[in-house]
């Protein structure tokens, strides 16, 4: 059908949560931040964390605690580009590290060369659901005395050895947003691990302008409606809405959550371990055919890490295969930070990005996983990627959903 196209990304929202959310922006039901707060600290093991306005904010507040302004951050050559956003709002400097395109982790090697040229903290990003090593990360920044902030905004339910990606750093940042595993329209989180910081984030809380929002039912509504495959190619046709490709937002100063999205984010909280389910199925149907594809190189997750399955994650080695945006099929992020021109001013004089990084900016492609994606989508993607030349793909040899 012509008319058909996948949205990459799509985060369920159940209809109960859009009722509460409406209710709560009209001023009829208090606030939730201290219940969802105590829900998180709960889910992550911390020892607090700090309800916040977008997942950039929560980490330009991160980034002012543990680096401050004028000092330096080690940061992945590949990632998304709310980092450079958060850089610039925090005032701080940036060195690279590369990424192993194999697990999409850090290069070890890589980071702790970074390291010798001299950073005061390290920042580790989950991509597409792949948990990074933070443990390992940890341990060689042990060795120089440096905080690791672990901005998972994309674990999206991943873990290592059974544990949520965000447990890792000494701060861990979380993205509420729109397209993520879990959504509440807007909004991120702040989870500290010590005392110490337990102290900041409470006096920050006092300090953090509060709104009570509304706009997020709308948003959130049109989402659930203009998202289906059958509707989607008509928002995905304005060329102002931009969807599915990287842009750049300036930082905005850092706000509290809305009362509105406290309530939608406490419905879908109650939702996620089933939603990480079913990703995870998805993504095993697909996958138990593309093994068997050649040139076409599964991303895997690192010895003892689980993914989420935000995205399954490709390397095309023979880099002749094209996005299939019907599909939802895209690129990964089509510049390395090195590359932002808004970023170039805060880098360290000589650093890029390394062949890793470069190699994923050029042969990686996402294909979704979320909701939205039924069988029939499944054999398309399998089709695209085996382009009609390799084994047909035989749904009998999928996991069954």
């Amino acid at each position: 059908m012509i008319w058909r196209r996948q949205p990459p990304v799509f985060s369920a929202v159940p209809l109960r949560a859009l009722r509460d959310g409406t209710v709560t922006a009209l001023g009829f039901r208090p606030p939730l931040h201290n219940e969802v707060s105590a829900k998180l600290r709960a889910r992550y093991r911390c020892h607090d964390a700090l309800l916040t306005d977008s997942g950039t904010s929560a980490l330009i507040l991160a980034l002012r605690r543990i680096v401050g302004p004028g000092g330096t951050v080690a940061y992945p050559a590949y990632a998304c580009i709310d980092l450079t956003a958060a850089a610039l709002a925090a005032g701080v400097r940036v060195r690279l590290y590369d990424l192993d395109p194999a697990t999409l982790s850090p290069d070890l090697d890589s980071l702790r060369a970074t390291i010798q040229r001299g950073v005061d903290a390290i920042v580790v990003a989950h991509l597409y659901g792949y948990p990074a090593d933070v443990p390992a990360v940890r341990g060689l920044a042990a060795e120089e005395g440096i905080p690791v902030l672990e901005d998972a905004a994309q674990g999206a339910g991943g873990t290592i050895r059974r544990t949520l990606l965000g447990s890792f750093g000494d701060i861990a940042v979380l993205s509420f947003a729109r397209g993520k595993g879990t959504t509440s329209g807007s909004g991120g989180a702040i989870l500290v691990r010590t005392t110490e910081l337990a102290d900041w984030t409470r006096e920050l809380r006092s300090e953090l302008h509060f709104e009570r929002g509304g706009d997020e039912v709308l948003k959130l509504a049109a989402q659930r409606i203009f998202s289906h495959p059958s509707l989607y190619s008509l928002p995905a046709s304005l060329p102002g809405l931009n969807l599915g490709e990287m842009v750049y937002h300036p930082p905005r100063s850092p706000k509290a959550m809305t009362a509105t999205s406290t309530a939608i984010l406490r419905r879908t909280l109650q939702i996620e371990d089933e939603e990480i389910s079913r990703r995870r199925l998805r993504a095993l149907q697909l996958l138990s055919h593309v093994d068997r594809i050649a040139n076409v190189k599964v991303v895997r997750p690192i010895p003892g890490g689980e993914s989420g399955f935000l995205r399954v994650a490709l390397i095309d080695e023979t880099g002749d295969r094209t996005p299939r945006a019907s599909l939802g099929v895209i690129r990964g992020y089509p510049m390395t930070l090195d590359e932002h021109p808004q970023l170039q001013p805060l880098l360290m004089s000589g650093e890029r990005a390394g062949k890793g990084s470069g190699l994923l900016r050029d042969r990686l492609f996402t294909i979704p996983t979320h909701a939205r994606v039924h069988q029939g989508e499944m054999t398309r993607v399998a089709e695209w990627l085996a382009k009609r030349q390799d084994a047909p793909w035989n749904p009998a040899l999928a996991v069954r959903s």
